[in-house]
């Protein structure tokens, strides 16, 4: 399937829809057809094994000839599949599927962007959406935001899949080539997106032009599988129809801000020389007079005395220096290195090797490089061992490669704030669902600090607090680096309490730590990684004593990041609270507030106290929104670069 072309009316025109779409009350009736969906299925329940068989055998035989009309006919066949299956989720699972439940999957059928509170069943919607995704015949695609959840769920849902007669898998990180077309020949995959991506990427490395798809069709065909040699390798994907987004804001905003592309290393003795030569000059260099920083944009340049100090430098040296251009290009990369590229901030050394991580998710991003010769230089700079430099092959946004799919689907706890990008970059409209239960979570106020130190010490009283109380208290922080020296801090000055840390570095713990978190007087550190697809289990006891109590130490860059970390309290009517901990030296605050917003705002908290509650509202706001438009810009470049690179399309 080509890609539709989105141009600047485009976007403006689906920004205008989706608003409409808003305007009409689509939740109100939504919610009126899930609630007729479960009314069909109440006669359903009384049947047998064999009669609800046989029920499922029916449905799956009508949505495979007719599932793919968007009429009023698919619309009730697509309700009544619906029905049969909130049964089956009974049967398998124990509970009955609640009306936000049905609602949520009806939206992901129909091509919505669904925000669902965290604690709502987000795995079981996404699963009853793509069974009867999946009956129409066509490859059903679950892409969430990591490998854990995508073998989590397809585990959980294996039952429920095979009641409904078709096969499950997940594809993760590490699974052989070998065993990837095997895979996606299962009715229903669940995945990342990076995983999909890429085997779609080395799938059109083997097809080539479009002439040879039909080819391959064939060929598929004749093989009887999922899988096809062409010029001696396998195409492993069969199509791009219908994808479940889970975690969409992180899948379809966060990961759009960098294209994924597919490389191969290729050894160059001269740039492996180079970059050690370049981190060698860079630390010679001294800021501000040799070269500027520019902590906004995360970008070094020389100043021209810093051009006359490199070319009295490299008199003499190897002839990769004798190009002036080149020269500094490749010193001022050294500088961004030492400059803002923060060891446990943005990447950890392992096994003598930069392994990066997302500072996004927190995790480690084991299989993704720095490019243009960031990597090597990186590695110079700590002294480690150079690898071989990459050679692009190809590359694709996910922005472009997500509208390649006939049918996309996505949900999220936090999607109001992307409502705008989500319209316009994939044409779908946001529906909220309401929480099943009335929300208990209380939002206390700021607590403005004016250091780092300070802030620790805020953050250290009120977890002993919660912890005096039985409370148990989830820290938030944005990183390995920040949450280590929270947790060291809480060491030296209370050393008999037990402090649990989740991090990118220990991240094969993490459903151990998160079933812990809940305990009475619990104290659990963790970066942003805590925050995506885990549930906290609570007891009588805890709920009693005012549930979990979540600190976010550090502001992220984006608002809805903190609205995630807030929602591992008060799910399902549980009662929680959120208090945000901020300093004046914050790495947000840094980075993207003006500095003479800065200035007025210390100036408001010596002098106006009794104002810090509004001020530091007012003050985040405009630096998260300043972020935000900044990482909105890249994603559109980025997309924009991605067209110019490829103006065929695919």
């Amino acid at each position: 399937r080509r890609e539709t072309p989105i141009h600047g009316l485009d976007q403006v025109g689906r920004q205008m829809v989706a608003h409409l779409h808003a305007l009409l009350r689509p939740t109100t009736r939504l919610r009126n057809r899930a609630r007729q969906i479960c009314a069909q299925a109440g006669p359903l329940r009384g049947l047998d094994e064999a009669a609800l068989n046989e029920r499922i055998a029916a449905q799956a035989r009508a949505c495979r000839l007719h599932g793919a009309r968007d009429d009023q006919a698919g619309r009730q066949l697509r309700e009544q599949s619906l029905a049969v299956i909130a049964v089956a989720v009974e049967r398998v699972h124990g509970f009955t599927p609640h009306v936000e439940q049905v609602m949520g999957a009806l939206g992901l059928l129909e091509g919505h962007m669904i925000e669902m509170a965290t604690g709502e069943g987000k795995t079981v919607t996404a699963a009853m959406a793509a069974v009867a995704a999946a009956w129409r015949g066509l490859p059903c695609h679950v892409v969430t935001a990591n490998d854990y959840l995508a073998q989590r769920d397809a585990e959980l849902g294996g039952h429920l899949f095979g009641l409904c007669r078709l096969s499950v898998t997940s594809v993760t990180d590490g699974m052989p080539p070998s065993s990837r077309a095997a895979a996606y020949g299962h009715d229903v995959v669940y995945t990342t997106a990076k995983e999909l991506l890429a085997d779609f990427l080395r799938d059109q490395l083997i097809l080539g032009k479009t002439p040879q798809r039909a080819r391959f069709s064939l060929g598929q065909a004749r093989a009887g599988h999922s899988g096809v040699a062409t010029m001696g390798k396998e195409v492993v994907l069969r199509g791009l129809a219908q994808v479940i987004v889970d975690e969409a804001d992180s899948v379809l905003i966060d990961e759009a801000m960098t294209p994924l592309i597919i490389s191969s290393p290729h050894q160059d003795d001269l740039l492996a020389q180079a970059a050690g030569e370049a981190a060698a000059l860079a630390r010679q260099l001294q800021k501000d007079e040799d070269y500027t920083v520019n902590a906004l944009l995360r970008h070094s340049a020389l100043t021209d005395k810093g051009r006359e100090h490199l070319r009295l430098h490299t008199q003499g040296m190897s002839p990769f220096w004798r190009h002036p251009e080149r020269a500094r290009e490749l010193v001022e990369m050294a500088l961004h290195a030492q400059s803002f590229l923060v060891r446990d901030l943005h990447y950890v050394v392992e096994d003598g090797k930069v392994v990066l991580i997302d500072e996004l998710t927190g995790r480690l991003a084991r299989q993704r490089t720095l490019s243009l010769g960031m990597q090597q230089i990186l590695e110079a700079c700590e002294a480690l061992p150079i690898s071989p430099p990459s050679q692009v092959s190809a590359r694709l946004s996910f922005q472009r490669f997500f509208r390649l799919f006939s049918h996309v689907g996505g949900m999220t706890g936090t999607a109001q704030e992307a409502r705008r990008e989500f319209a316009a970059a994939y044409g779908l409209a946001t529906l909220p669902v309401p929480t099943h239960r009335p929300l208990q979570r209380r939002f206390l106020s700021d607590a403005l600090c004016v250091d780092e130190q300070a802030k620790f010490d805020a953050i250290v009283r009120e977890a002993l607090g919660c912890h005096a109380e039985g409370r148990p208290v989830l820290i938030g922080m944005r990183s390995v680096r920040s949450s280590q020296m929270l947790h060291a801090h809480l060491q030296r000055s209370h050393p008999a309490l037990q402090v649990e840390v989740l991090h990118a570095v220990n991240h094969e713990q993490e459903s151990a730590i998160v079933a812990r978190a809940g305990r009475p007087g619990a104290v659990t550190i963790a970066t942003n990684m805590a925050g995506r697809g885990t549930d906290i289990g609570l007891d009588e006891g805890v709920r009693a004593a005012g549930g979990l109590h979540v600190v976010i130490g550090e502001s992220n860059d984006f608002r809805r990041i903190d609205r995630q970390l807030a929602g591992r309290c008060a799910r399902q009517g549980d009662p929680g609270s959120v208090r945000r901990h901020l300093a004046f030296d914050d790495e947000l605050m840094r980075r993207f507030t003006p500095p003479r917003l800065l200035q007025c705002w210390r100036w408001q908290h010596r002098h106006l106290p009794w104002l810090d509650s509004t001020g530091t509202a007012l003050v985040l706001w405009l630096t998260q929104r300043r972020a935000e438009l900044q990482a909105f810009r890249q994603r559109r470049e980025t997309l924009k670069h991605d067209l110019e690179v490829d103006k065929t399309g695919l």
